[in-house]
């Protein structure tokens, strides 16, 4: 008995432990890694952002918050002299890998030529266009385009694209020659309390992801923490006064029914 009222005792601090470690490791997608120092900061403070797994000497741009899905932005293309490239940014700057679509019509006085664009995830799209010449996207600054066969002179050309943002643009930076960068971010002002996401991708589609805490200004981690362990020391005080046929009983016990247990109390 005397065994299992120990074990009780001990699962919310082993809860808390995990939560902890996992709170401090890198997430990632594909081949790219980053990691947050500190994990938890405070509204228009900063955090370093370190990456490894990037491409190359490749520009790197760093994104927090949420996924923002845009649908038909239209581009007209102002100047179509010569055979390219004809290039346009989305209204939003850095995209998300992988997410972006966009349709080109070329028009005359006497023909119209469409052609679809579709991202390959790699910094490249595949045309359904013959007359299109080494069509691209780069996800770092939301540029994209194409070159073309034959002259657009006195034509009218205009690009209409779908693509995801992000929440909050955060920076850019370059990985060295060895795929790794290291940078600051500023914490948004208008960034909710919680958790957020922030998000490093490179040219060719490399992407990293890391969660961080924002806390209200003035907390930090180390408070958060001590508060965690006062709560894990009340918990394991409380178990011990209860009696222990009460505290044994698996139709009493859960963690969700102790947790409201202690509130009430």
């Amino acid at each position: 008995m005397q065994h299992k009222k120990k074990l009780y005792s001990t699962i919310p601090l082993v809860l808390l432990t995990v939560s902890i470690l996992l709170a401090t490791l890198p997430m990632g997608s594909g081949a790219g890694s980053i990691t947050l120092t500190p994990t938890s900061q405070a509204q228009g403070s900063s955090v370093t952002v370190a990456g490894t797994g990037f491409a190359a000497s490749q520009a790197v741009a760093i994104v927090i918050g949420t996924e923002i899905t845009v649908t038909n932005e239209s581009h007209p293309i102002t100047n179509t002299v010569g055979t390219g490239p004809f290039t346009s940014f989305t209204n939003h700057g850095a995209i998300k890998p992988g997410s972006f679509y966009y349709h080109c019509v070329v028009s005359s006085d006497t023909n119209v030529v469409e052609s679809d664009y579709y991202d390959d995830g790699d910094g490249t799209l595949t045309s359904s266009s013959e007359y299109a010449l080494n069509p691209f996207v780069n996800y770092v600054t939301g540029a994209f385009g194409r070159s073309t066969t034959s002259a657009w002179d006195t034509y009218t050309v205009v690009y209409t694209c779908s693509y995801t943002y992000y929440q909050y643009n955060g920076t850019r930076t370059t990985a060295n020659s060895a795929g790794a960068f290291s940078t600051n971010i500023a914490v948004p002002a208008s960034a909710a309390n919680g958790s957020i996401v922030v998000t490093a991708f490179d040219t060719t589609g490399t992407k990293g992801t890391a969660t961080l805490d924002v806390i209200p200004e003035g907390f930090s981690l180390g408070m958060v923490v001590a508060l965690s362990v006062a709560a894990v020391i009340v918990s394991i005080r409380f178990l011990r006064k209860q009696p222990k046929k009460t505290m044994l009983n698996p139709n009493n016990f859960s963690l969700f029914s102790f947790s409201l247990h202690v509130k009430s109390k």
